[in-house]
C-alpha cells in the first residue's frame, strides 16, 4: 500500500498540538510533532508519541455491550449499534415522561472536543444537569474572566511577555494544554522572565528568576497579598485604572490589611519574596498570567482567579501585548454557538443540581457533582435515576469516590461511552465503543486558529461521541441536529465563509490577534468596564471581591497537607493501560520531604499508607527536597487496569481521601489541596492482598 503523511492536531491530551500521522493504507503507523504548526513547531511529548500504540491496544472496546454481570463485575455480550441507541434513546425517553427531562444527568470527562455536542443534546432534550470536571478545572479562571472582564484571556507569547506569572501548574510536562507549555518554553528563551507559585519546585521554578513556594490551598491568600503591595505602592497603570474599571477604591481598601507579613504566616512564603514579584510583575512592560488547574482545586479557586484577573487588569496588561489578551473567536458555530443555550427554558435552567448553592458554576452551565450524587442517593431536590456518561471515568475524578460508587449503583439506568471498559464503564448497563482522536473528523477551535483533526483510521465498530450523541437526538426527535456528525461539519464552518474540505485541505485558519479591542467597543459588562468591584456577585449572594477562605482545619501532631500532581505521562485518568507510557511511571507515587520520610521511617521507593478522613490508599514513596517539608504530593486519577473493576479503582485513588461539603460557594469547587493527612509504611500483606492477590482474595482490606 502506499503510505501517505497526514497533517492533523494531537488530542492525546486537552491541547491542540500539531500532529503529522504517517498512513499505511488505513493504518495509522506512527505519529509525531508537525513542525509546521505555531502551536508546537515539531515537538510532541511522550503521550502524543504513544497515539498509535493507544489506538490499537487490545483491550479497545470494538463493539457495543449490554451487561449480563452484576455492576461492576465486568461482565457483557456484544449487541448491534441499533439495539444499543434504541435502548439507550427509550430509557432516556422513559425517565424524562416520568420524573421530568431534569432527573437524566448527562456527563462528560476531560472534553476531546465534543463538550459542545454534550450541552446542545442536553439543552435540547431539557435537561440543565451535565456534569464535569469543570469546576476543578478551568472554568473558575473561564468565569472570573468573564464577570470581570467579560471574556476569557490567553497569554501572548507572540509578543514575548517581559514577566510571565506562572501558578498552580507546570506548563513545560503535565499541563493539559501542552502547547502553552511550549509557547512558553520558546519566550523564555528569547528572553521571558518567571515567576512561578507552586509548592513543588517544578521544572518551571527552577528556572524562574522568584519562585513562591506557597502551601497548598493558600493561593487567594498570596493574590491578595500581592494586590497589596501593587495598590499600596502605586504601581499600577493609572491611566487604564481611571478610564476602564469601577470599584478601584474598594478594592483598594479591601487588600489594605493583605500585608506581605500576614500573607507570609498563611502562605508561608517569605514576605519579602512576596514584594519582590510583585514589583517585578508590575513593573514589566508587558506581562501575562498562566493560572493552572492546582489553583482550582480547593474552596479558594474562584477567588484566587478573580485576584489574577484583578492583577491583570491594574496593572494595565489586559489585551496588551505580551499581556493577557481577550480571546476572540472566529465565525463559526464552535464553543459560544454550538451548544444552543436558547434552547433550555429558564425556569429548567435554575434547576440545575447545586445551581442554587453554586450560583457562579450554574452560570457557566453545569451541575455540581455532590449535589448529582444527593439526587440520586437521597432523591434530594428531586430524584435522579438515568445518567448517560461520555469520556469520563467518574470513580477516580471526583472526591468520595465510595460515594461516587453508591451512587452509581443506585441508578436505575447508566449508559458509559469510553475507549476502554474502565471501573466505571463495568458499572454501566449499557457501554459504547468510542473512537480515538485518529479516529475522528474534528473542527479543534483554540486560540490561535481553527483547524482541523483528521480521521484516518478506525478500530472495530467504534464511533465518535458526536455521532452517537447525532443519532440518540434523531430517536428522540430533538431539534437542532444534522443528519450526520459528518455533515455537521461544513454547517459549523458556514458562517465562516469556508467547508470542511477547505479547512481540511488548508490545515489551519489563523486566528487573527487583535489588542486593544476595549478601546473601541469597551468590554463585555454591564458597565463596560472591567469590575475590580462586582456588584453582580454581591447580588448572588457571594463575595463581590476576592476572599481568603481558610481551610476547615490545619494539620494535627502527625499529620501533614496532602495536595496532589498529574504524571507528565498521564492525562487525569488516563493512559496507565498503555505499556510505554506505564512503563516510565509503573506506580502510584506519593513525594514527600526528606525530612517527612525520616520522621516515618520511610524510604525511597517503599510502599506507604496514606490515610485520610477514614480511608486510606496506597502510594509507593518517591523522597525528594522538591516538595515542602510537612507537605505530601501524591498522583491523581490512579485506576490499575490490571486488576479486577471493583478493586481497580479503590487502591490507589487519591479522591477516596477527599470529601465535598467544604466548597467554593461560587464556583463549588471540592478542596483538594492542603487536607490533613497521616503517611507510614504500608504493611507488607496488605500491599499483597491489594496489588498481588487473585479477585477471590480481595476483601476490601483497605479502609
Amino acid at each position: 500500500m502506499t503510505m501517505r503523511e497526514v497533517p492533523t492536531v494531537c488530542r492525546m491530551c486537552h491541547g491542540g498540538c500539531g500532529a503529522l500521522v504517517t498512513v499505511d493504507g488505513d493504518r495509522a503507523v506512527s505519529v509525531t510533532g508537525h513542525p509546521g504548526n505555531p502551536n508546537n513547531a515539531g515537538f510532541l511529548c511522550a503521550k502524543g508519541r504513544a497515539s498509535v500504540e493507544y489506538t490499537y491496544h487490545p483491550d479497545r472496546l470494538r463493539e457495543p455491550l449490554r451487561r449480563t454481570g452484576p455492576r461492576g463485575s465486568g461482565r457483557y455480550r456484544p449487541i448491534g449499534w441499533d439495539e444499543a441507541l434504541d435502548e439507550v434513546a427509550e430509557r432516556l425517553a422513559a425517565a424524562r415522561d416520568r420524573d421530568g427531562a431534569r432527573s437524566v444527568v448527562l456527563a462528560q470527562g476531560t472534553d476531546r472536543n465534543y463538550q459542545e455536542w454534550l450541552f446542545r443534546f442536553a439543552n435540547a432534550l431539557g435537561t440543565p444537569n451535565v456534569l464535569g470536571p469543570a469546576h476543578v478545572c478551568f472554568y473558575p479562571r473561564v468565569m472570573a474572566g468573564i464577570l470581570t472582564l467579560g471574556g476569557f484571556t490567553f497569554c501572548d507569547y507572540e509578543n514575548d511577555p517581559e514577566v510571565v506569572l506562572v501558578w498552580g501548574s507546570n506548563k513545560a510536562a503535565t499541563h493539559g494544554d501542552g502547547v502553552i507549555g511550549t509557547r512558553l518554553l520558546s519566550a523564555v528563551s528569547r528572553g521571558t522572565r518567571l515567576i512561578v507559585v507552586d509548592p513543588h519546585r517544578t521544572s518551571l521554578a527552577a528556572r524562574a528568576d522568584i519562585w513562591l513556594p506557597l502551601l497548598p490551598g493558600t493561593d487567594a491568600a498570596l493574590g491578595l497579598g500581592l494586590l497589596h503591595v501593587v495598590l499600596g505602592e502605586g504601581l499600577i497603570d493609572r491611566e487604564f485604572v481611571e478610564h476602564h474599571t469601577v470599584g478601584h477604591e474598594q478594592l483598594a481598601e479591601h487588600v489594605r490589611r493583605w500585608d506581605p507579613e500576614r500573607v507570609a504566616a498563611i502562605t508561608g512564603v517569605d514576605a519579602d519574596l512576596i514584594v519582590r514579584a510583585a514589583r517585578r510583575y508590575a513593573g514589566a512592560a508587558g506581562a501575562a498570567i498562566e493560572l493552572g488547574t492546582g489553583t482550582a482545586q480547593h474552596a479558594g479557586s474562584f477567588d484566587t482567579a478573580r485576584c489574577a484577573v484583578l492583577l491583570s487588569a491594574v496593572c494595565g496588561n489586559i489585551d496588551r501585548p505580551g499581556g493577557d489578551v481577550l480571546w476572540d473567536p472566529q465565525e463559526i458555530i464552535g464553543r459560544r454557538t454550538l451548544p444552543m443555550t436558547e434552547a433550555l427554558p429558564a425556569h429548567r435552567a435554575a434547576e440545575r443540581l447545586g445551581g442554587q448553592r453554586h450560583r457562579v458554576l450554574s452560570m457557566s452551565g453545569w451541575a455540581h457533582p455532590a449535589a448529582v450524587w444527593g439526587a440520586v442517593l437521597e432523591h434530594d431536590p428531586y430524584p435522579v435515576r438515568t445518567m448517560a456518561v461520555f469520556g469520563s471515568n467518574l470513580l477516580v475524578a471526583y472526591p468520595d469516590s465510595d460515594r461516587v460508587h453508591r451512587a452509581l449503583a443506585a441508578l436505575d439506568f447508566l449508559c458509559v461511552a469510553d475507549l476502554f471498559l474502565t471501573p466505571t464503564a463495568a458499572m454501566a448497563d449499557i457501554v459504547l465503543p468510542v473512537g480515538g482522536w485518529l479516529e475522528r473528523d474534528q473542527i479543534v477551535e483554540h486560540a490561535n486558529y481553527v483547524a482541523a483533526r483528521r480521521a484516518v483510521t478506525s478500530v472495530g465498530d467504534a464511533r465518535s461521541d458526536e455521532e452517537i450523541l447525532n443519532g440518540l437526538a434523531a430517536r428522540l426527535g430533538l431539534p437542532g441536529f444534522w443528519e450526520s456528525a459528518r455533515a455537521a461539519l461544513d454547517a459549523r464552518l458556514a458562517p465562516a465563509g469556508t467547508t470542511w474540505r477547505e479547512l481540511a485541505d488548508g490545515y489551519y485558519r489563523p486566528t487573527e490577534l487583535r489588542h486593544f479591542k476595549y478601546r473601541q467597543r469597551g468590554f463585555a459588562t454591564p458597565t463596560g468596564r472591567v469590575a475590580l468591584h462586582h456588584e453582580g456577585l454581591r447580588r448572588m449572594g457571594h463575595d463581590p471581591l476576592p476572599v481568603h477562605r481558610p481551610a476547615p482545619r490545619g494539620p494535627s501532631a502527625g499529620e501533614y497537607l496532602l495536595t496532589s500532581r498529574h504524571s507528565r505521562f498521564y492525562f487525569n485518568s488516563e493512559f496507565r493501560n498503555v505499556p510505554s507510557l506505564r512503563a516510565r511511571e509503573p506506580d502510584p507515587l506519593v513525594e514527600m520531604h526528606p525530612g517527612t520520610a525520616a520522621a516515618q521511617g520511610i524510604a525511597d521507593g517503599d510502599w506507604t499508607l496514606l490515610e485520610a478522613r477514614g480511608s486510606q490508599a496506597l502510594f509507593r514513596a518517591r523522597v525528594t527536597d522538591a516538595v515542602l517539608p510537612g507537605v505530601l504530593c501524591a498522583g491523581a486519577s490512579w485506576w490499575f487496569p490490571e486488576l479486577p473493576p471493583d478493586r481497580s479503582w479503590r487502591v490507589s485513588n487519591v479522591n477516596r481521601l477527599l470529601r465535598d461539603g467544604d466548597e467554593n460557594p461560587a464556583m463549588g469547587s471540592s478542596h483538594q489541596r492542603g487536607v490533613p493527612c497521616t503517611v507510614r509504611p504500608a504493611p507488607a500483606g496488605l500491599v499483597d492482598a491489594c496489588l498481588r492477590s487473585e479477585a477471590t482474595a480481595w476483601a476490601g482490606e483497605l479502609r
